[in-house]
């Protein structure tokens, strides 16, 4: 006979920190794009947020 040990009950919980980057929608197709990376603001440079569209890859950026 075989014995497991009792499975981990999940508990969601919220991001360590929180999601505030900028919604975009894709220009080429209309599909909502999905953050890719986040470029930190550096001297006078704009923190820069980089999005990639799922469906056609486009590619935007933002800056904050």
């Amino acid at each position: 006979m075989q014995y497991y040990a009792p499975s981990v009950p999940a508990v969601e919980c919220p991001p360590l920190v929180p999601d505030n980057t900028p919604t975009l929608v894709c220009p080429s197709c209309g599909d909502t794009m999905k953050h890719l990376r986040t470029i930190p603001k550096l001297g006078a440079r704009l923190e820069q947020f980089i999005f990639v569209c799922p469906t056609c890859e486009d590619v935007d950026t933002k800056g904050r």
